[in-house]
């Protein structure tokens, strides 16, 4: 509440330390990200560099990305594509039918590794491979204009949302 950088705490209440080994910086929705591994993990952590406090470096080398499967086939451009919003987690299938007019933005989010069905006059269907958290926001901020046809999960929990969200707002929403 007092707006100043707090760090995470363990059960204990004591600050918690991570030992990071850095592998790439990335750009996302104008922030810096610092995409590595945390171990004693074996898959990709990224951290807002915005938020990183009290960083030291160690004298020991970083483990090697040959240990970290994830990043043994790194794509930067894919991962960006995939983690929109740079949640971290897997990225998995997702198709939803859209309104046309916002197939420009479809293509800023998601790239041009996305692919185009079932057009009709004002609506097309499109796949794409994305982080689930992260379509899950993408979904809400643009209900408007698409609805998510699979996985059929993540279209349950955006309707949730979306009815949780007009209840906030005083509507009554049929269940």
């Amino acid at each position: 509440m007092d707006k100043k950088l707090e760090p995470k705490t363990g059960e204990d209440g004591k600050a918690l330390i991570y030992k990071v080994s850095p592998y790439q910086l990335a750009a996302a929705n104008g922030r810096y990200y610092l995409i590595s591994n945390t171990d004693p993990h074996d898959n990709i952590s990224t951290y807002r560099i915005d938020r990183i406090k009290d960083a030291k470096l160690l004298d020991e080398p970083a483990k090697s990305k040959r240990d970290v499967p994830e990043m043994v086939s790194f794509d930067l451009p894919k991962h960006m594509a995939e983690h929109i919003y740079m949640f971290p987690g897997p990225s998995e299938r997702v198709t939803f039918r859209m309104k046309k007019r916002v197939i420009n933005d479809v293509i800023d989010w998601f790239g041009t590794d996305v692919r185009f069905s079932d057009e009709t006059e004002d609506e097309i269907t499109v796949d794409v491979r994305v982080n689930h958290d992260a379509m899950r926001l993408w979904a809400m901020q643009y209900a408007r204009h698409a609805t998510i046809l699979s996985p059929q999960s993540l279209a349950d929990e955006v309707k949730k949302d979306i009815v949780e969200a007009a209840e906030r707002y005083g509507m009554k929403v049929k269940k």
